[in-house]
């Protein structure tokens, strides 16, 4: 939704806050703003990501800036309102505005409204033919029925990265081994969008009861991921600053949703493991983060790696040899990383 600031409604409230939801990069009102930490200035994120991409100082010359999301600054721009740039007469809440341009406003041509709410259609049509599927295979080691199936289609994730259905009933099927019917992954986080470096990261998801989906997408395109019940933390000690926790919860797992595949959570002695917890880093999985360890600064830039420690003579939970998570790379490059918090 670019070129915004055209049809905002130039009221009082827009003149109060103007300075503050204008980005200084683009001159439009700021999309998803993003906030450096040191000078507290705001951008729209896409505009600051391709900021980052070609200085190493933020737009006010802070060094080693890094950006967390501007809630404040969200929160004025949501109580913004909007002419409809196609031409009616409506005034719309921006919370509203893609909705009403794209589906609900008088002056859309009936042809291109209908073509669009089918193609969503088909896409539901197809993820309950495939959950009833499951469910009529007599699976009896899946805890699904009708009602996960109805669950799915009207709580959709709300996904970059699992952008088709039989990719989210996989998730699904995976999760409904541990849970009764009726739960939801609610998006807590997304690195393009919040920021990616591992404080920001535990800002959104530390300390969620219930469990929490981690999701990764790499420049390859191969998707992967974990999930444990256990509540990630911002551990720290001050007399050693890299140290970090495992935490072991009663349902931990890995999967690799391209070759639809899940692992259990193991170490080196067989041993249940978790997730491991670190301030300074993003999620990481397995005894001391061997399995997946998400590096803590920038790691849309720097990625992370699997079988961290594989120099060590130590093992992780899935095929060693062939690095089965990322498609046979230790090293992997991060095109986007998710969270998902699970609850009822």
């Amino acid at each position: 939704m670019s070129g915004l600031m055209e049809y905002v409604v130039k009221d009082d409230y827009f003149n109060s806050v103007k300075e503050e939801v204008t980005c200084t990069i683009c001159l439009d009102i700021k999309l998803e703003p993003m906030m450096c930490s040191k000078c507290q200035n705001s951008y729209c994120a896409n505009c600051i990501k391709k900021w980052e991409n070609q200085s190493s100082l933020c737009p006010f010359k802070c060094q080693n800036p890094s950006y967390t999301s501007a809630r404040i600054i969200k929160n004025l721009v949501s109580k913004l309102n909007f002419k409809c740039k196609n031409g009616c007469n409506e005034i719309i809440p921006f919370d509203r505005l893609k909705t009403h341009q794209e589906f609900e406003c008088s002056k859309l041509d009936y042809k291109d409204k209908y073509e669009k709410l089918l193609v969503k259609y088909k896409q539901l049509e197809l993820e309950k033919k495939h959950l009833e599927e499951i469910v009529n295979s007599g699976n009896n080691n899946n805890i699904i029925n009708n009602n996960i199936i109805n669950n799915n289609i009207n709580n959709n994730m709300d996904s970059l990265i699992l952008n088709n259905p039989d990719e989210i009933s996989f998730i699904y099927r995976i999760i409904s081994e541990h849970y009764a019917p009726g739960f939801k992954l609610n998006l807590i986080y997304r690195a393009s969008r919040d920021g990616d470096t591992g404080p920001i990261f535990h800002q959104h998801c530390d300390n969620k009861q219930g469990g929490v989906l981690i999701v990764i997408q790499t420049d390859k395109n191969i998707k992967f991921g974990g999930f444990s019940d256990a509540a990630w933390t911002s551990y720290t000690n001050p007399m050693e600053k890299t140290s970090g926790k495992n935490v072991c919860g009663n349902i931990n797992f890995l999967y690799q949703v391209n070759n639809r595949k899940k692992f259990a959570l193991t170490n080196y002695t067989k041993i249940l493991t978790g997730i491991f917890c670190r301030a300074d880093v993003g999620p990481c999985f397995g005894e001391l983060g061997e399995d997946i360890w998400i590096k803590g600064r920038n790691f849309l830039t720097y990625g992370g790696l699997v079988h961290k420690d594989k120099d060590n003579g130590r093992t992780c939970s899935y095929n060693t040899n062939d690095y089965e998570l990322t498609n046979g790379e230790r090293v992997f490059k991060i095109k986007e990383l998710e969270a998902f918090w699970l609850n009822y």
